[in-house]
C-alpha cells in the first residue's frame, strides 16, 4: 500500500473511489503530510485539480540538500 511505501514522506494519492474511510485510514496510519484527492470519475483530471495539487505540492516541498 502507498501508506507503507510512503514511510512518514508526503504523499499524494489522486483516485475517483476516496471516501472518509479512507482519509480516516491514511489519518490514524501515516505520520507525514499526506493529500488525498478525489478526481470526478466523469470528468477525469481537470486544470482545477492540477492548481490544487501543485498548491499543495508547493506547500510541503523541502529545499534541496546541501
Amino acid at each position: 500500500m502507498i501508506v507503507e511505501w510512503a514511510g512518514s514522506e508526503p504523499f499524494v494519492w489522486v483516485d475517483d473511489e476516496i471516501g472518509a474511510v479512507d482519509r480516516d485510514w491514511v489519518a490514524a496510519a501515516h505520520p507525514g503530510p499526506f493529500l488525498l484527492h478525489r478526481v470526478d470519475p466523469a470528468r477525469g483530471l481537470t486544470d482545477a485539480d492540477f492548481a490544487a495539487l501543485h498548491a499543495w505540492l508547493r506547500g510541503v516541498a523541502r529545499p534541496p540538500a546541501g
